[in-house]
């Protein structure tokens, strides 16, 4: 009797594979979109393949939970570094994740839309300013901005705006976290635009790179 209940049991248990299957297929097509656009416009694009899980919680290195109130996201992509925050994300801290691209926009509407604290803004860095303004974001109201654009290479108009204002909105302790494919390259071009700047290796991704932290942007004064 017991042989045949545990027969009829596990004939009637759903089994995780077939869920297992579907998200591994989600996670290639995820992967092959995020290669295809690389080639297409690596210049904004900091990687080949998505951040591993390692480069993301080690993006997020700096983040105080229990005092920030508002994070940034600039360029999430598929959602990696995304995904880390959204974990950890409490009541009043807010996500405003910011893509251009439509298709990465699409994937992150239909895994986030819907989560507490999140907002998805589909736009351009070049126009970061005016995005945060609607959002309703004052003057040095972001404790951090976790960025996964390759920001050195972007179209100099674009950084240019970028930067300026992350200086503008930054807090004067918070922190703009940048994820690299190469390791300590751009140490030079943080420090022409940021006065305290610590690099993080990241051995465990595909490739090996790292994160900067950077602190107290050049253009704003000092004990702001």
């Amino acid at each position: 009797m017991k042989a045949d209940r545990r027969r009829h049991e596990s004939s009637v248990r759903p089994s995780p594979a077939p869920a297992r299957d579907a998200l591994a297929k989600a996670s290639l097509r995820d992967h092959l979109l995020f290669m295809r656009k690389f080639f297409r416009q690596g210049r904004r694009i900091a990687s080949i393949w998505p951040s591993s899980r390692a480069m993301a919680v080690a993006s997020l290195h700096r983040v105080r939970w229990e005092k920030a109130r508002v994070i940034v996201e600039l360029g999430p992509g598929t959602g990696a570094i995304t995904q880390e925050i959204v974990r950890r994300l409490k009541p009043p801290t807010r996500l405003i994740a910011v893509e251009r691209d439509v298709d990465f926009m699409r994937i992150l509407r239909a895994r986030f839309g819907r989560c507490a604290g999140v907002t998805m803004a589909h736009g351009d860095v070049k126009n970061l300013a005016a995005i945060l303004r609607r959002e309703g974001i004052a003057h040095h109201g972001v404790d951090y901005f976790i960025s996964g654009l390759g920001t050195p290479s972007l179209p100099r108009p674009t950084r240019q705006a970028l930067l300026d204002t992350v200086g503008y909105y930054l807090q004067p302790h918070g922190c703009f976290t940048n994820i690299t494919e190469i390791p300590w390259y751009y140490w030079p071009y943080y420090r022409r635009h940021f006065r305290h700047v610590a690099f993080q290796l990241v051995p465990l991704n595909l490739p090996p790179g790292g994160v900067y932290h950077c602190q107290s942007p050049r253009g704003q004064p000092t004990g702001a």
